[in-house]
């Protein structure tokens, strides 16, 4: 069988939505704000007094968002149709940092949404799960997409021949995330990633 391409995509914020439910999650269950004046969670949820929730309370936090949230989450605008028209040719992964307990769930959610494919939880940096798919699957060509500058750096240092794109799709933190140095190139919407992946893939 002839080898196909590989499309590795991370999800939120760039198949799902993610900030604003979070917002939604804190406020309604837990009474807490999330600040945007840097990009980093720990350290800018906060209290009704202002003060900052302490870096042990938020994994929890998180991990509630994912557990009762999660269906809240509502797809990035092309994501579903853009990954429906890549699939005809390749194969399509979502490599998400999520608990594995939520990788189940996650699966589910994605599907209802129209993006029916495989995910694999993960934790820290991706490079070397992006090493065991390609080992996988043996493609013809790899293309790897993420929303987090230190992702790519770590794919480039263990897959540096993997095509490397960086999306912010989310408008809330778009301007708070530089383009990363380790990767190819860089867009923020689906049209034009679509665009890009399919030059490639014809190249």
């Amino acid at each position: 069988m002839k080898a196909r391409p590989l499309i590795v995509s991370d999800c939120d914020g760039v198949l799902l939505h993610f900030i604003a439910p979070f917002v939604d999650y804190l406020r309604e269950v837990h009474g807490l704000t999330l600040s945007m004046d840097s990009f980093a969670l720990t350290g800018n949820v906060k209290r009704p007094d202002g003060s900052a929730v302490e870096p042990k309370e938020f994994p929890p936090l998180l991990d509630g968002f994912f557990a009762d949230w999660m269906h809240n989450q509502h797809p990035i605008i092309g994501a579903a149709d853009s990954l429906g028209q890549l699939a005809k040719d390749c194969d399509v992964v979502v490599l998400t940092n999520i608990a594995d307990h939520h990788a189940e769930r996650r699966t589910l959610e994605l599907a209802r949404l129209g993006m029916p494919y495989r995910v694999i939880g993960n934790q820290g940096g991706k490079g070397a799960p992006m090493q065991k798919l390609l080992d996988e699957f043996q493609p013809s060509e790899a293309i790897f997409i993420d929303d987090l500058p230190p992702n790519h750096t770590s794919v480039k240092a263990h897959v540096p021949h993997v095509h490397r794109l960086h999306m912010v799709a989310e408008l809330e933190v778009r301007h708070l995330i530089p383009q990363s140095p380790d990767a190819h190139a860089r867009h923020d919407d689906w049209p034009a990633m679509l665009s890009h992946i399919e030059t490639i893939l014809k190249g």
